[in-house]
């Protein structure tokens, strides 16, 4: 099985910002200023797969299912990492980045798994 590199935007270098969130998709550009986005619906659909491949007889909270990024806070370069099927990766050059990137996606109703 081949593995598909994951897309890695450094937000902050050349023209790589974000753009918006909304509750369907992060928008942003590239460092070479074309823009494109994250489609948040196909990040919760991925989550689902996964929750499906491993859930007990229990089931899975709702919660899980708005679940779309996880992300890292602990060293000097702050990430996400979208379960969307380019698996993208926003590095960030500061924390303060990376912990608005996280509030607007609480503000859209989003889940973010501080991890790794």
């Amino acid at each position: 099985m081949n593995q598909i590199s994951p897309e890695i935007v450094t937000i902050g270098a050349g023209n790589a910002r974000i753009k918006c969130v909304t509750p369907q998709r992060v928008e942003y550009f590239d460092e070479t200023g074309q823009q494109c986005f994250v489609d948040l619906k196909e990040c919760a659909r991925n989550r689902v797969k996964d929750v499906q491949s491993w859930r007990v007889e229990d089931g899975a909270r709702e919660r899980d299912f708005r679940l779309v990024a996880k992300c890292s806070f602990q060293d000097d370069s702050p990430c996400f990492e979208f379960m969307n099927n380019r698996d993208t990766r926003f590095e960030f050059d500061s924390l303060e980045g990376a912990q608005t990137l996280k509030s607007l996606l609480a503000k859209a109703r989003w889940l973010v798994l501080s991890a790794f």
